[in-house]
């Protein structure tokens, strides 16, 4: 058993809902927070097929790719698809949730996810849809609280860089200040010029820990006026986005490359475009509908995008800029997502002892039939 707060956050920590983009609805979608789970099913899509099926199974906890609700409610009731799950997700007590653009752009997420099955190697990102900035955080501090001051930037995120923790750079010099008649100095006499051996440490803070750190900065510093600096660092902002390109290993004949796209994604046909006996070496791909990068694709230099939901003028306008395109189409390039978090959570919860039943969804929900 599980609490499905701690689901959520091993799910966060690796897409979290604050990265989706604008118009996406990722997170709890049905349910309670503290509800304890024994068994989880991961899904692609949410239909009542596949709500009857966790509930055949008695699943207690939904993870879905596709959010169940994309736009506000206005009301729920039976007389509409989402309603009806809505009502019956409740009555049987199984929480719903979704992480959709967060994950595909995650690193280590879907679109990475399915690089690696495509054996591309050496990615980077085909959109940058976000960016994160990184600050240096300058604080003086007396030199004898240093150590509090420091372990209490840490413990709200400062000093992470890479895989490592509580970094810092610390320099010992002398500060000087008077305090004035409205004050109550921590060191010092009002009306008296002091000399304090301080330190000055400097850290690196994420953009998303900076409000946190500087109110714990500030909760915990002694001093009654805080001196320091932040500064961005623009070299070490980081991106995230849409879509991933990278490189074959060796380069192939499109032809040949196309059975092994067919093979990694379990797909009986393919639709190219292109000129088959071309050779491929530079390859982008956008799980789902990603047919708004086929210009970044050639930009970026690819020799083929791969992507679903590819229209007819869409492909003319490849043609015309020479990419080769394989329309691998939505469900057989995001289906993969079943497999993606069903093993990122048994692998952490096997970690961690924890005794839950990771399912995944039997049920097709794939509307095209190829004959």
């Amino acid at each position: 058993m599980i609490n499905m707060q701690k689901v959520i956050a091993k799910i966060s920590k690796l897409a979290p809902n604050t990265d989706a983009l604008d118009w996406d609805n990722s997170g709890l979608q049905v349910g309670e927070y503290n509800l304890n789970v024994n068994k989880i099913m991961v899904t692609m899509d949410l239909n009542l097929a596949v709500l009857d099926e966790a509930i055949n199974k008695k699943i207690d906890m939904i993870i879905s790719h596709h959010p169940l609700i994309f736009n506000s409610l206005k009301s729920i009731h039976d007389q509409t698809k989402t309603g009806k799950i809505i009502i019956k997700a409740i009555k049987n007590n199984i929480a719903i949730y979704s992480t959709h653009t967060n994950m595909d752009i995650a690193d280590g997420g879907l679109n990475d996810y399915l690089t690696r099955l495509l054996l591309i190697e050496n990615t980077e990102l085909l959109s940058k849809e976000k960016e994160y900035k990184v600050y240096k955080l300058a604080v003086y501090v007396p030199e004898k609280d240093a150590d509090k001051l420091r372990q209490a930037l840490f413990d709200k995120g400062a000093g992470n860089i890479g895989n490592y923790s509580n970094t810092s750079f610390n320099i010992t010099g002398e500060g000087t200040f008077k305090p004035g008649e409205n004050t109550d100095p921590y060191l010092g006499k009002k009306g008296s010029t002091e000399h304090v051996k301080e330190i000055k440490i400097e850290t690196i803070v994420k953009e998303s820990k900076i409000d946190n750190v500087i109110k714990q900065m500030l909760k915990t510093h002694p001093y009654q006026e805080v001196a320091y600096d932040i500064y961005q660092l623009p070299l070490q902002s980081k991106y995230k986005g849409i879509g991933r390109i990278g490189n074959l290993k060796e380069s192939m004949v499109l032809k040949d490359y196309c059975e092994i796209v067919k093979q990694k994604l379990n797909i009986t046909n393919l639709k190219v475009s292109g000129d088959l006996d071309s050779e491929i070496k530079k390859v982008a791909i956008c799980s789902g509908a990603g047919t708004d990068y086929i210009s970044t694709a050639k930009t970026q230099g690819a020799d083929l995008f791969i992507t679903g939901d590819i229209k007819f003028h869409e492909a003319q306008l490849a043609q015309d800029y020479g990419l080769n395109l394989i329309d691998a189409n939505h469900f057989n390039t995001e289906i993969i997502f079943i497999d993606l978090i069903a093993d990122y959570l048994e692998e952490l919860c096997s970690k961690e002892n924890y005794e839950v039943d990771i399912i995944k969804s039997e049920t097709n929900t794939n509307p095209w039939i190829d004959l």
